[in-house]
């Protein structure tokens, strides 16, 4: 190899070397965002008490055994058109209103669509509440869910 094809080599390669750094740092500095994000966000749940007994209510009424930790969801139904899992909850605020989801959590989901209709019934549905959860329970659990869009509910150990 000529000593000008040694010299492009290593210039190539020093470029290289900058665009990959250049890049790790980026990433880094995202990573690092999304962090601080987080534990402010974790700090602001921790501060609002309406959030925190929404939070515990979440797990008193078992939503986490279906919907998973912080409302991730996730967890196997088998043959649900949702495709084969429960909904996570970031997103109820796309598309509830808040009365609209106070509606949902009284009356839950007794029939749950299938993703192929010879297939079985989806073992896991959304029982109806109504008995159970009212008043101001009912509002810190909405608060709640509402805030797992957010990142204010201060991180997914629900």
């Amino acid at each position: 190899m000529s000593l000008n094809a040694q010299k492009y080599l290593v210039a190539a390669l020093s470029l290289a070397l900058f665009a990959a750094l250049t890049i790790v740092g980026v990433v880094d500095g995202q990573r690092q965002d999304r962090m601080a994000r987080a534990q402010k966000a974790a700090a602001a749940g921790l501060l609002n008490p309406q959030l925190q007994r929404g939070k515990e209510l979440f797990v008193k009424y078992s939503c986490n055994a279906c919907h998973s930790a912080g409302g991730a969801g996730g967890i196997k139904n088998l043959n649900a058109e949702s495709g084969g899992e429960i909904n996570g909850l970031q997103h109820l605020a796309e598309s509830y209103s808040e009365p609209e989801l106070e509606d949902k959590i009284r009356t839950g989901v007794p029939e749950v669509g299938l993703a192929d209709p010879t297939g079985p019934k989806p073992p896991l549905h959304m029982p109806a509440y109504r008995d159970l959860i009212a008043g101001q329970e009912l509002k810190d659990l909405t608060a709640y869910l509402f805030s797992l869009g957010t990142g204010e509910a201060g991180g997914a150990g629900g």
